[in-house]
């Protein structure tokens, strides 16, 4: 399932230093005076986003971006604690994958039917799921306010990221940038981009947010039963 291990790809890329975050340490620990001396309201406003998105029920994730197979999509809905289901399709005509995970079963279809996944493919989808959506990270960069702006029509606060987790600033000033966008009113996140300096309206990637009312996740009802989909060789 090779499709799937893009999708898996994709999943950690778009979501992975997205929704890190850094909890506010007590006001007795350890360091905690040098991180009121460090304080970044920009970076706090962007991890309070975040959290919210995390203590939300379910959501859908929609992310368009350019892989070395073309123009991809990926839509992927949580109902959380653990639920997902992700579609990726690619504009070259490479067909479209569909994964779904509910606790601790998945299945896949590369467009030949639905497949029960292998124990170890299962676990890898759980863990990425876990560690990248669910659980509250420990780091989430550093971030200035870029002030309030339209995006799709609403009003948004916009983010940028300035300087990525374990990256050297002076090597990323001519690199790619990446954008947080969170609604104005609801204090959501609406959108993350990726951009290129020069080249802002063609994202690298963009990752868009939304809640609707009607997400309902469910096992796949005509599983074929030739056995567990596992990963290449």
């Amino acid at each position: 399932m090779r499709s799937l291990f893009l999708s898996l790809a994709v999943l950690t890329i778009t979501t992975g230093t997205a929704l890190a975050q850094t909890p506010p340490a007590p006001a007795d620990a350890p360091g905690a005076k040098d991180e009121k001396l460090n304080a970044n309201p920009c970076r706090d406003e962007v991890a309070a986003a975040l959290q919210k998105l995390r203590k939300t029920s379910w959501f859908r994730m929609e992310t368009a971006m350019i892989t070395e197979t073309g123009p991809t999509k990926m839509q992927v809905d949580y109902v959380l604690p653990d639920k997902m289901h992700q579609r990726v399709s690619t504009a070259s005509g490479g067909g479209s994958t569909e994964v779904v995970l509910i606790g601790d079963q998945a299945w896949g279809n590369e467009g030949k039917g639905w497949q029960a996944l292998s124990t170890d493919l299962t676990q890898q989808l759980k863990a990425q799921m876990y560690e990248n959506v669910v659980e509250q990270q420990a780091e989430v960069g550093n971030y200035s306010c870029k002030g309030k702006t339209q995006f799709d029509g609403r009003d948004v606060l916009s983010y940028k990221l300035e300087t990525e987790i374990g990256k050297d600033e002076s090597k990323a000033l001519n690199e790619a940038f990446r954008m947080f966008y969170v609604d104005a009113t609801t204090g959501m996140p609406v959108s993350i981009a990726l951009l290129a300096p020069g080249r802002e309206t063609k994202p690298l990637f963009k990752t868009s947010y939304s809640y609707p009312l009607d997400i309902r996740i469910e096992a796949p009802k005509d599983v074929m039963k030739d056995g567990a989909a596992t990963a290449p060789k």
